[in-house]
């Protein structure tokens, strides 16, 4: 088992912080998003070769027109957020772990916002 820590953010002000959530270490994030919406997620799965789910709803708030869903991971070394280039289920899950799911407007060509107002960002945690 591995502490993780997770931040709902529904682009209205509205935050919901899940900290230290016990789950299994082999657990991926799409798993632990699942866990802890209740089930209450709604994804288009990609299957082989690329085996991912796009997450298009939580807790009953979907995606429409520019507003959509985004992952991002904090980086601890940086204390900044860092926009997830992957897919939720790469995303392999460490004791410590913070993660944030964000509602919000984005662009094609440019990263969303950060899932805290005003947080620092990074393009890369290394």
């Amino acid at each position: 088992m591995i502490a993780t820590n997770v931040l709902f953010s529904y682009g209205n002000g509205t935050m919901k912080w899940y900290n230290e959530t016990a789950v299994p270490s082999s657990w991926n994030a799409y798993a632990l998003t699942m866990y802890l919406a209740k089930c209450n997620v709604q994804a288009k799965f990609y299957g082989p070769p690329l085996n991912e789910h796009f997450v298009t709803a939580i807790n009953g708030v979907s995606n429409q027109g520019s507003y959509s869903w985004s992952i991002w991971l904090l980086c601890q070394n940086k204390n900044a957020w860092v926009y997830s280039q992957m897919g939720i289920d790469l995303i392999s899950l460490v004791n410590g772990q913070t993660l944030a799911w964000d509602y919000g407007s984005s662009s094609s060509g440019s990263n969303p916002p950060p899932p805290v107002p005003n947080a620092k960002t990074v393009s890369s945690c290394s």
